[in-house]
């Protein structure tokens, strides 16, 4: 499979820029751990992508605990931090090269992720990548989290490009149902789920190491530049 042009591109953070799932899961554990409900991380993978609102209000409804009442979202945010001090953060496989691509070619990128934005700030801060996205979208500037399209379209937005001319990339199916329904072509990394459950995505990588930058269109006003200094020079 392969990509049209694109003009811009929108990242999910946690698997996508940030190898940081797994730490994610543990920090829901360990937060649910505290009162009292025991999950184990296989049974927990399958909240990988969504908003910690949903993600609670489903294992409420599961185990019969007032999750939503416990302060359980602000314990999954400090848990994850402290495990992020303790552990590190780092990128996953292909994001610096990438993200430097874009930036020499002129092609604009931000990131529209489900979490809060302090936990999002903290998590590029760790991994190193804070300064490539100055402003984002996260979960705290949009009524519904993803499968719903409004992360991406705000991201759109942000980037005054239009949805149709944007690619996303994610590692959860709710993430890549979310961009489909902004109307986004999508870019899939297994870095979370198999192949198997990413098929509405458009391009299945198992690394960012394979983005096909190529399809990227350079803007019109980069590209008169190149042409003339082409032009400009002798043979």
């Amino acid at each position: 499979m392969s990509l049209s042009p694109f003009r811009a591109v929108i990242f999910d953070c946690d698997g996508v820029l940030v190898d940081s799932e797994l730490m994610g899961l543990r920090s829901l554990q360990l937060a649910l751990r505290e009162v009292g409900v025991e999950r184990s991380i296989d049974s927990l993978a399958r909240f990988s992508g969504r908003s910690h609102h949903e993600t609670l209000a489903e294992l409420e409804a599961d185990s019969g605990v007032p999750l939503l009442e416990l302060r359980i979202k602000q314990r999954m945010d400090e848990c994850y931090m402290l495990l992020a001090r303790v552990d590190g953060l780092r990128p996953c496989p292909g994001v610096p090269q990438l993200l430097s691509q874009l930036a020499a070619r002129q092609i604009p990128f931000t990131l529209a992720s489900s979490g809060p934005r302090e936990k999002v700030q903290f998590s590029l801060q760790q991994a190193g990548l804070a300064p490539a996205f100055p402003w984002f979208v996260c979960g705290d500037d949009v009524a519904r989290a993803k499968p719903a399209p409004d992360l991406f379209l705000a991201a759109a937005v942000l980037l005054a490009v239009p949805p149709a001319d944007c690619v996303a990339v994610e590692d959860a199916p709710p993430g890549v149902r979310a961009a489909r329904a902004a109307g986004m072509q999508v870019v899939a990394v297994t870095t979370s789920f198999p192949a198997s459950e990413l098929t509405e995505a458009n391009l299945t990588l198992d690394s960012l190491l394979h983005f096909p930058l190529d399809s990227g269109r350079w803007p019109d006003s980069l590209l008169k530049s190149l042409r003339e200094q082409s032009s400009g020079r002798s043979c």
